[in-house]
């Protein structure tokens, strides 16, 4: 039975004044026995009213001095007992505030301290887990701004000495180095207004099935050329099918699957997106062919800077930041990605949008 903190304060109370209340009643019950029948032994003398009532008064104030130390003794003794996880709690804050992210304090009950004691260990687990994700986006950060600040280094002394002539050549890998950096900017600072909830969304009714087609018609010839056949399917009766979102950070979204697939996918293969109706939710799923995601990492694919470096490599291009900013955009629409396995062979991925209510 869960019993309130509320409950047990009362119950304190209660108990304290009932300790109080029944130790003075029993006391002036045996004294008052005990004196009044000295009082009738004595009833010939003139002063033995006057004696009684001072013997009374006596006893009921030895009588409620005890019951007073033993209320205080009880009260000391359920005070300490609900002081003792206040006092976790409060040692456990001033750690925590002072950046011991590991603090955790022990759950005892099921009371509103005890809640409070489970919430504080979920808020310390939550702030030691962002803690170490800041550390590795530093990190991160840091080793992917170094590999083209090194190359744009070597590269620009090697002109500086004369080792490399300054021709188109050498200008084309400055360039190249150049808009990487460019580009990995652009999409840390896309993130980081994304964490802040500073991207701009003009939300509206978005037509799927066009937005679909608008989006992957520039990869068509792309594809192409890269020995890559890509279909989309509908599987829905609803053509006119809307979700409530804005249309250029879908395509936004859309295309960076789009580029994933293209950039990833080995030739010849096959490429298939499909839109598909669940009732509550539309479902965007594309699927590529080999190479495969080893299903236990594909949970992880929307993790910043993450990357299957046994088939999906840093050699072709990303920073590993791409499906992070698509996650985050999917969020904001109410929305979610997924990952797993694909019969054709490769990845596929889920974009999960709700079905646009009437507005």
């Amino acid at each position: 039975m869960k019993i309130s903190i509320g409950h047990k304060i009362f119950a304190s109370l209660f108990l304290t004044s009932a300790v109080l209340v029944l130790v003075m009643l029993t006391g002036l019950r045996l004294s008052l026995g005990r004196g009044f029948e000295e009082y009738r032994t004595r009833l010939d003398r003139p002063d033995a009213a006057e004696e009684f009532l001072r013997s009374q008064m006596r006893t009921s104030a030895f009588i409620g001095a005890f019951a007073l130390v033993l209320s205080t003794l009880t009260a000391a003794a359920l005070s300490s007992h609900l002081r003792r996880p206040i006092l976790r709690l409060l040692r456990g804050t001033e750690k925590l505030a002072g950046g011991d992210y590991q603090t955790r304090i022990q759950v005892a009950g099921a009371d509103e301290l005890g809640q409070l004691a489970h919430r504080f260990n979920h808020l310390a687990q939550t702030l030691e887990r962002g803690n170490a994700s800041r550390k590795q986006w530093i990190a991160d950060v840091s080793h992917e701004l170094r590999t083209p600040l090194a190359v744009l280094r070597a590269e620009v002394e090697s002109l500086q000495d004369g080792v490399r002539p300054a021709n188109a050549e050498a200008f084309d890998l400055l360039h190249g180095q150049v808009m990487a950096l460019t580009a990995l900017t652009e999409d840390l600072f896309q993130l980081a207004r994304a964490d802040l909830g500073q991207l701009n969304y003009k939300m509206r009714d978005v037509e799927l099935w066009k937005l679909l087609q608008e989006a992957s018609e520039p990869f068509q010839s792309r594809y192409a050329r890269a020995g890559l056949e890509l279909s989309i399917i509908h599987e829905s009766a609803r053509l006119q099918a809307k979700v409530w979102g804005d249309p250029d950070r879908l395509r936004q979204l859309l295309s960076n699957l789009l580029e994933n697939s293209l950039r990833y996918t080995e030739a010849p293969g096959r490429i298939q997106l499909r839109c598909q109706d669940t009732g509550t939710h539309w479902r965007i799923r594309l699927d590529d062919s080999a190479p495969a995601v080893p299903a236990e990492m594909c949970e992880k694919l929307f993790d910043r800077f993450f990357r299957v470096e046994s088939s999906r490599s840093k050699k072709l291009g990303g920073a590993g930041l791409g499906l992070s900013i698509c996650s985050a955009i999917a969020q904001a629409h109410e929305g979610q990605l997924q990952a797993g396995p694909s019969p054709l062979g490769g990845l596929r991925i889920d974009l999960l949008l709700p079905v646009a209510q009437s507005r």
